[in-house]
Formats: C-alpha cells, sequence, structure tokens
C-alpha cells in the first residue's frame, strides 16, 4: 500500500510536512484517561482570546485562506476541537484509540486524524480534487460530491476526507473492530519542526503503556520525498 501527497500541495506550502503513523490496535483496552488530562490541562492553561490566535491554529487559518476556504466557516480540526474543549464542560470519549490520537492532537495542537485500513480502498492520496469523487459524510453518512480544487484525503473510490483537515467519510472510522489504523499528522509550515518527534515519542509510548498497540509503520513526507509504501497486514 502506498500513500503519497501531491506535489502541488508542496509548491504551495514548501514547509508542509506530513507524518504517517499505521498501528496494529486492539482497540477496547482504556489505559489511563489521557484525554481528560489533557483537556483539563488545555482548560487551565489557555490564555489567549480567541482560538485562532494561537500559532498553531492561526497557520491553518492562512492555509485554508491561501486556498480559498472560508476558514470562519470551516474550521481545521484542531481548531474545531479546541474551541469544543474551551466552550463546553463535557467532551465525548469515542473508543481508546480515537481518545489517544486526538489527546495528542490537543496537546501539540495539531490535526491528527485516525482512518480502518481495512476499509481502505487501494493506496492513499493529499492533494487536490478533480471535483467529480463522492464523498459520505461521518456525521450524515449522506451522498456529497467534493469542489473541483478541493483539498482532500482520498482512496481509489472515494474521498475520506474533505477539505484537507475538516471532515472524515463514514466508511473508514475508526471503531471497536479496528484492527490496523492510518494515522495522518498534518504538520503545516510554520509549525516547529522538531514537533514530529516529540508525537512519534508520545504514541509509541502511550500505546505500549496502554496496552493497546503498537506502531507498524511511520515515515515524515515533504517536498524532497512525497511518498511511502508500506504492508500493514504482515
Amino acid at each position: 500500500m502506498q500513500f503519497s501527497v501531491e506535489d502541488t500541495l508542496f509548491n504551495l506550502f514548501p514547509g508542509l510536512k506530513i507524518g504517517v503513523f499505521v498501528c496494529g490496535v486492539n482497540n477496547i483496552r482504556y489505559g489511563e484517561d489521557r484525554l481528560g488530562n489533557v483537556i483539563d490541562n488545555i482548560k487551565s492553561s489557555f490564555t489567549l482570546e480567541k482560538p485562532q490566535e494561537h500559532p498553531h491554529i492561526r497557520v491553518w487559518r492562512e492555509a485554508f485562506k491561501k486556498l480559498g476556504i472560508p476558514a470562519s466557516r470551516y474550521y481545521s480540526s484542531i481548531e474545531a476541537l479546541l474551541r469544543r474543549i474551551l466552550k463546553l464542560s463535557d467532551f465525548p470519549r469515542i473508543n481508546p484509540v480515537v481518545d489517544l490520537y486526538n489527546s495528542i492532537s490537543i496537546k501539540y495542537l495539531v490535526p491528527m486524524g485516525g482512518h480502518d485500513i481495512e476499509h481502505i480502498e487501494g493506496n492513499i492520496y493529499l492533494g487536490l480534487a478533480k471535483g467529480d469523487e463522492p464523498f459520505f459524510s461521518m456525521d450524515t453518512e449522506e451522498l456529497e460530491t467534493v469542489d473541483k480544487g478541493e483539498v482532500i484525503y482520498r482512496d481509489e473510490k472515494e474521498v475520506l476526507t474533505r477539505r484537507w483537515v475538516w471532515r472524515q467519510c463514514n466508511k473508514d472510522k475508526v471503531t471497536e473492530d479496528t484492527k490496523i489504523v492510518f494515522i495522518p499528522v498534518d504538520l503545516m509550515e510554520g509549525i516547529f519542526e522538531g514537533l514530529w518527534d516529540e508525537i512519534a515519542s508520545e504514541l509509541e509510548r502511550c500505546l505500549t503503556e496502554d496496552r493497546i498497540g503498537s506502531i507498524l509503520h511511520s515515515d515524515l513526507l515533504s517536498k524532497d520525498r512525497n511518498s511511502t509504501e508500506f504492508n500493514p497486514f504482515l
């Protein structure tokens, strides 16, 4: 299986880095409440007046503006998570793996997604849409057609995530039955480059300590190398 990023994105954002994890998981056992701890820390330590004032949120606002995406209408996934945490008194628990990568995403304020590889058809791509690709939203499960030129994650059949890091599809959501998960980490230019190593170390440690899985493959893509190959079923 291959994951590749279209050169167009690196031309638009030369400092962009896309991290990749493929993890084998046993998505049943809950360990430490890492998500709860991170949420409590964010609520107590976030002192900026508005979420978009944080540098990690601002870079995505600027990227969306460059792509013609109304940032006040379509929040990046990490801005949406941060806004929900700061506004609401509770935060939903999904399952151990989703809660784990959400906790790391929130801790470092970078977008991270999760896709059940067993439901992905063929290779995975990040790039610009032709405009006729189908998308079934996780929220509504209704069929949508993406806009031409929209940045999407997709497989050979349909769109996995719309507007880059905005909304994920339904078919490959991570559930208690998921055994292998593909986790992209979107590191927009302007973010501290050493963050990838910290995130990789944190994910590996938490998977081991909570006894819910291990990293089978990891890689960091950039303008100098835009694809990576792996066999998740070995």
